[in-house]
């Protein structure tokens, strides 16, 4: 079953088209991340997901709903966390919870506002107006606010942005501990490219307000097929160049016995490379085969949509 479903989604301001044609469908208890350059629409279509903007065209479906005819049905189900979300800055922290907590009729609201200030160590600050807080403190206390009702679908939007490595861990094992508890359907967007590894199952590539491409982290990864491999001999470096000249990859860096390459053939290929190495004596003191990274897919995709 889809908990979200995305068809043809448009939205356009003037001649932006910051969402282009979407469609998109998220599986119920998935953690699916959506990646993408600033200004790929990542935002606007969150924006749209959950009510705050109106789409130009297309249709959604949510718990089985339309947001925009039954909406009542669905808000109590669903939450968002942004860094962008404006909290109530002369209100307190536990007075903006309070006041979310009615926006979704929410019972016994003090024992769940305590448990989640807990949780993101915002007890001490409780009291403290959003204003004085510090953008990571800003942020932990919208992370309580989009857990507040227990939503079966919830949106990450740049989440842990601001936060402290230390406090930025925590926040990823509290809703990765949650979403196994309750099995909530979550579309998490970051700029962190390991946060995304960690916690998504699939993951979506925007930029130019469309969907490049779509899968797993392994699955993105092999769209690269250049690997870098670095090897460090204990002599006989010239010889260990002309060999790997020979072979006709591309050498980075050689110098001081060291030296970078990189085979775009893929695994095979290094492999027979260095069965050559090794059967030509040469004496390693290091080896390391660097493999393509989300981050090397991020890139890719920002400077070049079209390949």
């Amino acid at each position: 079953m889809n908990t979200i479903v995305v068809k043809g989604l448009k939205k356009s301001f003037g001649k932006v088209k910051a969402v282009d044609n979407v469609s998109l469908e998220i599986k119920k208890g998935e953690f699916f991340g959506l990646l993408g350059p600033n200004g790929a629409g990542k935002t606007t279509l969150i924006n749209i997901l959950t009510g705050l903007l109106t789409k130009d065209s297309g249709t959604i479906q949510i718990l089985g709903k339309d947001p925009e005819k039954d909406w009542e049905e669905v808000k109590n189900k669903v939450n968002v966390s942004t860094a962008y979300f404006p909290l109530m800055e002369s209100l307190t922290i536990r007075q903006n919870l309070n006041v979310f907590a009615k926006v979704y009729n929410l019972k016994n609201p003090k024992e769940k506002i305590n448990k989640l200030l807990e949780e993101f160590e915002l007890t001490t600050k409780a009291d403290r107006k959003v204003i004085k807080l510090s953008s990571g403190e800003k942020t932990r206390t919208s992370l309580c606010k989009g857990l507040l009702n227990d939503p079966e679908v919830l949106f990450l939007d740049e989440c842990t942005a601001g936060l402290d490595p230390d406090i930025a861990e925590k926040t990823r094992n509290i809703i990765k501990s949650y979403q196994e508890k309750h099995g909530t359907t979550i579309l998490f967007t970051s700029h962190y490219m390991y946060e995304i590894e960690e916690l998504c199952e699939r993951i979506a590539f925007m930029a130019g307000g469309k969907i490049i491409t779509m899968g797993t982290s392994e699955e993105l990864k092999k769209l690269i097929k250049d690997q870098t491999i670095e090897i460090t001999v204990q002599k006989g470096h010239a010889e260990l160049k002309k060999l790997l000249e020979n072979e006709q990859v591309d050498i980075l860096h050689a110098k001081n016995n060291n030296i970078i390459f990189q085979v775009s053939e893929g695994s095979e290929k290094i492999y027979t490379i260095l069965s050559k190495v090794f059967k030509a004596g040469f004496q390693l003191s290091d080896l390391h085969i660097q493999k393509p990274t989300l981050d090397d897919i991020f890139i890719k995709i920002a400077r070049d949509p079209k390949k």
